[in-house]
């Protein structure tokens, strides 16, 4: 090191030194000061997206409630003996403030297409009460609409969970009850009972068939005797 220190005293060295330190201590400053806003923007975009995170979070909420009252409407019977709903259809509107762009594009378009199965499903609920239930109990078209939004509040449960998972979103606590749990049990049966009721038809479509065969025997037995 007796070079460093030699090279230290003369003035050319003095000067090589000085000018050598306040370039590092210049550039360890824009260094710092780039750091420190790369951290203060990561911190700030942070701080948006979870707070975007948790607008569409207790959107979904709001849907997952709305499936909820539809998943378990059995109807109520009108003066006339006719069962109506005692739950609206579901909607839903996202925030105006919500930037889409800060969302996960998988999650985003997942998110996305809730509109359109709740348009479906409400269609698909009104075709079945106007060409295939009857009344009073229109018991086929609150099944539709027990499967149908079931299987949409499932999906938004799973959207919901995935929000916490990620960005450790807070919803509504519903001790007394589990929206999973019951979206699955409400779908499984209304499905039995479908299954059921196509059995029920199957059966009497086998009967109809027998008893058309029966009758179609005995015209021709008759026709035989009567030659």
């Amino acid at each position: 090191m007796d070079w460093l220190t030699a090279f230290a005293k003369d003035d050319f060295g003095k000067a090589v030194i000085t000018v050598a330190g306040t370039l590092i201590v210049t550039g360890f400053g824009v260094w710092l000061g780039a750091a420190k806003d790369i951290f203060t923007e990561w911190w700030k975009r942070r701080r948006q997206t979870r707070y975007h995170a948790m607008l569409l979070a207790v959107t979904l909420d709001q849907l997952i409630d709305d499936c909820i009252a539809v998943s378990f409407d059995e109807g109520y019977p009108g003066a006339e003996g006719v069962l109506h709903n005692t739950a609206p259809n579901p909607k839903i509107e996202w925030p105006a403030q919500l930037d889409w762009t800060l969302i996960p594009s998988d999650l985003m378009y997942r998110c996305l297409l809730l509109p359109g199965m709740i348009k479906s499903a409400a269609e698909s609920a009104s075709f079945i009460a106007d060409n295939v239930a009857g009344p009073p109990d229109y018991e086929e078209y609150f099944e539709e609409r027990q499967i149908r939004f079931s299987s949409i509040g499932l999906s938004a449960v799973h959207l919901l969970n995935r929000l916490k998972e990620t960005y450790d979103v807070k919803y509504q606590d519903r001790e007394h009850t589990d929206p999973q749990r019951d979206f699955e049990a409400r779908i499984e049966r209304a499905e039995k009972s479908r299954e059921a009721e196509r059995e029920r038809q199957k059966k009497f479509m086998a009967e109809m068939h027998l008893r058309d065969s029966d009758v179609r025997y005995d015209l021709a037995w008759g026709r035989m005797e009567d030659n």
